[in-house]
């Protein structure tokens, strides 16, 4: 499981400068424990094919099992 306090300061600070101390300090975390590599290739992977997906309506089961399978996953 990916450590809870790295993704809280991230969402707590999406706004940070990217050269900002903090996000200096979450890259360096993220090199360094494989368990949040895992979970951001996971969410990188995602996201990729979310964009490959045509401007369509996802169906809300599949959206549901997206998630589900997130949560799993991380």
């Amino acid at each position: 499981m990916p450590c809870p306090n790295l993704f809280n300061r991230i969402c707590d600070e999406l706004g940070e400068d990217i050269d900002s101390m903090l996000c200096k300090e979450l890259k360096e975390h993220v090199e360094n424990c494989e368990d949040c590599r895992c979970c951001l290739k996971s969410i990188r992977k995602t996201v990729h094919l979310y964009r490959k997906l045509p401007d369509e309506k996802v169906p809300a089961d599949v959206t549901d099992r997206l998630i589900k399978i997130l949560d799993e996953s991380c």
